[in-house]
């Protein structure tokens, strides 16, 4: 009898294990926000809510560095339109309000791929957080310290993942449709491509590579960033890839070294840098680094997050291109250039 009951209890000591275990193996779904969620706060629309940066520091140059903190409970949201998985976009995700056609960066941390996917909505509650601008490009992130304002930085990024998570909130997966993309060539990049569009997902259609001199700058190029003696001062120099004896790709990558690629790409009758023509800038770290640029005059389509880019002043502006993944760029014909 004493026998039976051992074995009755065995039973259901394993029994109870393999609930438990189940119930790890099998967690309860994670909710999926929605704007009824947020019926408390105030939701506003992306181009609402940069505008209310723009209502106190304005768009020109007097904006750059300036930070609006955020003291009302807005919520902002749109669908991802960005991934880091291919090591080009660092620390951020942009996402896309269709509603208004506006997008904005968050500075977030790295392996956003992870944890939000594109297309998947966000909702974002942005009290507390900063709206900054850094040379015309505004972003969401946390209120900059005393270092990153003598820096040039207006806000700073939200790294550590319980401060993430209580502001940026997952809704459903999705795709991209296409009405989510805006789509330019060369009949409409003088009308319907502006700065209501930075931080957008842009479709480039007939673009030509470009190589030579434009306002000054030749390209491509790579930006060498070297720390002589020991430095911790940065000293930046641009280097001809040919002159060094280098095939030209999309970025600098070689002996642990990686720096920033820039090469040219616009339209026929384009001749700045302030219009027409868009610096496709590219890391070092990129899983496309090394990939060869195309063959000068060549034509081809390229999708990417539209970004602005200045100097200090506010002057020398220039319109980048930066682009998710090698997938992005749609050349039909890649230099293949030896060393």
């Amino acid at each position: 009898m004493n026998k039976i009951f051992k074995l009755f209890m065995l039973a259901v000591v394993v029994l109870g294990f393999s609930s438990c275990y189940n119930e790890f193996e099998e967690p309860a779904p994670a909710k999926v926000w929605t704007k009824e969620d947020f019926s408390n706060s105030k939701l506003i629309s992306i181009k609402d809510f940069k505008q209310l940066f723009y209502n106190k520091y304005g768009n020109g140059a007097a904006s750059l560095g300036k930070t609006l903190e955020i003291t009302e409970d807005y919520v902002i949201s749109g669908k991802v339109i960005s991934s880091d998985k291919a090591g080009n976009v660092y620390k951020s995700v942009y996402i896309y309000d269709e509603s208004s056609q506006s997008a904005i960066e968050l500075k977030l941390m790295v392996s956003n791929y992870v944890y939000f996917h594109v297309g998947q909505t966000l909702f974002v509650k942005t009290k507390g957080l900063a709206i900054g601008s850094y040379r015309y490009m505004l972003s969401v992130g946390g209120m900059p310290t005393a270092e990153d304002i003598s820096k040039g930085y207006a806000n700073r990024n939200l790294e550590n993942t319980l401060f993430v998570d209580q502001h940026v909130f997952k809704g459903e997966l999705g795709s991209l449709p296409d009405d989510d993309i805006l789509v330019i060539n060369k009949d409409n990049y003088k009308t319907a491509l502006n700065d209501d569009a930075l931080g957008r997902l842009v479709r480039f259609e007939g673009l030509t590579y470009k190589e030579g001199t434009y306002d000054g700058d030749k390209y491509p190029q790579y930006l060498e960033t070297t720390y002589p003696g020991g430095s911790t001062t940065a000293v930046y120099e641009n280097k001809d890839y040919v002159k060094e004896g280098l095939t030209p790709t999309y970025a600098y990558s070689y002996d642990g070294n990686r720096y920033y690629g820039s090469s040219l790409f616009g339209f026929e009758d384009a001749t700045s840098t302030s219009s027409g023509n868009y610096i496709v800038r590219v890391s070092g770290y990129s899983n496309f680094a090394l990939q060869p640029l195309p063959k000068a005059g060549s034509e081809g389509n390229i999708t990417a997050i539209y970004t602005k880019y200045s100097s200090k002043s506010g002057g020398y502006i220039k319109y980048q291109l930066l682009v998710n993944s090698m997938d992005d760029i749609d050349f039909p014909e890649h230099t293949k250039r030896l060393h």
